[in-house]
């Protein structure tokens, strides 16, 4: 696991300074509970810091009712607070999510195809729609407690007419899911667009999910 864990920082280490990119590092913590059959609710915090400024940049709190009528089908609500640190202020932004999944199991890999519907309320006339796709591959079990590579992309659309305007691309481990417990730990390359000028990111996150 340390060896996992530095090669992570090296990798974050390397691309942002030799490419000059910006980077930032997440952590997520999130509880999962089973109040009733076919159905979760899942409770989160996100950070994400910035090593350049030395500061958090976005935080946000979210809650999710999923259902899970099929194996192979789940859907449900969210709703979720962010505050972004933007130059001198906070911004707040309120969001409610419609997100439907759909996944696969085949030859001991998983398959997930992710959709998000989103209305975005700022406090400014920013409001908008917008719409999340992800695709995910999860890879066999390399040990018996659990450590899974998986790879994963993702996009974001803007329905006001901005269209797509960041997009993601993830390489990460597992590297303990028991069945109250999972760790994982990521590398993202991210691209972002500011006006009409596409930007680079390096992310490093951390995730950390306990099952009750």
């Amino acid at each position: 696991m340390r060896q996992v864990i530095l090669i992570l920082l090296l990798l974050l280490f390397s691309s942002s300074v030799y490419a000059e990119r910006r980077s930032q590092i997440w952590n997520k913590n999130d509880i999962l509970i089973h109040p009733w059959k076919y159905f979760d609710l899942n409770v989160a915090e996100k950070i994400q810091y910035s090593p350049q400024n030395n500061a958090v940049e976005q935080k946000y709190g979210e809650l999710f009712v999923i259902h899970k009528p099929l194996t192979w089908f789940d859907y449900g609500l969210g709703y979720r607070v962010s505050y972004s640190n933007v130059e001198i202020d906070w911004v707040q932004e309120n969001r409610a999510m419609l997100v439907a999944e759909f996944k696969q199991q085949y030859h001991n890999f998983w398959f997930k195809f992710s959709n998000r519907f989103e209305y975005r309320d700022y406090k400014a006339d920013l409001d908008h729609f917008r719409y999340k796709q992800q695709f995910t591959v999860t890879f066999p079990s390399l040990a018996s407690w659990g450590m899974q590579f998986y790879t994963s992309e993702e996009s974001f659309t803007k329905l006001n007419g901005v269209g797509t305007h960041l997009a993601r691309l993830y390489g990460g481990i597992s590297g303990v899911h028991s069945k109250h417990f999972q760790l994982k730990l990521y590398y993202a390359f991210e691209k972002y667009k500011l006006i009409e000028n596409w930007n680079s990111r390096d992310i490093m996150g951390l995730n950390l999910s306990f099952i009750l």
